[in-house]
């Protein structure tokens, strides 16, 4: 049997209040979750209605629902890293599991994370979906963000923000400046050995995704943005390939001209052909310069600069944070 675990559930709720609570009763019906010492971190990403927990919710595993409002809307990534922040702030002995609260999450999954992360204790435990369900847009702009991802990191990304984070992690993902961009990549970037666990998309509770085309581009580039460094590499390499390529293609075309002028073959260019070609190749060969040199110029600015952690900035943009607890629910 294995030893019970204790963990907080960290989820970003914006409006949907009526999600969380179904979340939380659909957690506390699962069977294989009674063993663990199970806590919820609502992170309230500046929501203009808010519906509090209802304490009634606190059965089974569930001891505590704590809800941190931030002071403004942060975009859901970052409500994860501040959320993060907190438990370790606060509950320094808990794990972590993010997940969302909408439903397409399934809570009948959290206990295979839980079970894989007892057997891999010191991996992080992602959940990764057999196959996408959503509409053939989106599935097709999600293939090409992987595509992209792929080509210019030499990464392949196949989860998202559900998963399991082992306490003795913890500081290996909050402490990573990334983390504000996109959770999924910092773990990706965190090399920490990762450990899947495939999954279903579950079925939202209420309402309808706001994920679409667009807000997934945003995601994407949040994603890619979390290897900069190596993009950028990957990217002057390219430029030098270019560069070599486009240098002989200069010299072929001197020789050609020298050769067609030596031989006196006629017809072969163009008056002015040879040197109207010269100097577009020429002129991209400058181009690819200078963009290789603002792009190592701006890696190293960057790399220069320090980026406040969630754990710093977690006082300033966490505001009201309330407790729920089981002495609230008898009363």
């Amino acid at each position: 049997m294995q030893k019970p675990q204790k963990f907080f559930i960290v989820t970003p709720v914006l409006d949907d209040w009526e999600s969380l609570d179904k979340l939380i009763e659909d957690i506390s019906a699962q069977p294989e979750l009674a063993p663990h010492d199970i806590r919820i971190l609502a992170v309230d990403d500046g929501s203009s209605a808010y519906e509090r927990p209802n304490p009634e919710r606190l059965v089974g595993p569930i001891k505590e629902i704590v809800v941190a409002h931030l002071r403004a809307n942060q975009s859901h990534q970052r409500a994860i890293a501040l959320g993060m922040a907190y438990v370790k702030e606060h509950y320094s002995e808990f794990s972590v599991l993010v997940m969302d609260s909408d439903g397409e999450d399934r809570p009948e999954e959290v206990a295979q994370l839980v079970e894989r992360a007892a057997d891999k204790p010191n991996s992080i435990i992602v959940a990764r979906r057999r196959k996408r369900s959503e509409g053939t847009q989106f599935r097709a702009g999600y293939w090409v963000y992987k595509l992209l991802f792929s080509l210019l990191t030499g990464k392949d990304i196949s989860f998202g923000n559900f998963s399991f984070i082992p306490q003795s992690k913890i500081d290996n993902v909050i402490y990573n400046s990334n983390i504000w961009n996109n959770f999924a990549a910092t773990i990706l970037r965190s090399r920490v050995p990762i450990e899947f666990v495939e999954t279903d998309r579950g079925t939202r509770y209420f309402g309808e995704s706001r994920m679409n085309v667009t807000s997934l581009m945003v995601h994407g580039l949040s994603a890619i943005a979390v290897f900069s460094d190596i993009v950028i590499s990957r990217l002057i390499i390219a430029l030098t390939g270019m560069f070599v390529l486009f240098s002989f293609g200069i010299l072929a075309v001197i020789a050609a001209k020298f050769a067609v002028d030596y031989y006196n073959i006629p017809g072969l260019f163009l008056p002015g052909y040879a040197t109207n070609i010269i100097l577009a190749l020429v002129n991209i060969l400058v181009s690819s310069l200078f963009i290789g040199l603002l792009m190592i110029l701006n890696l190293l600015t960057t790399r220069s600069q320090a980026t406040a952690l969630p754990s710093q900035l977690m006082v300033e943009l966490i505001g009201k944070v309330e407790t729920i607890t089981l002495s609230e629910k008898a009363n």
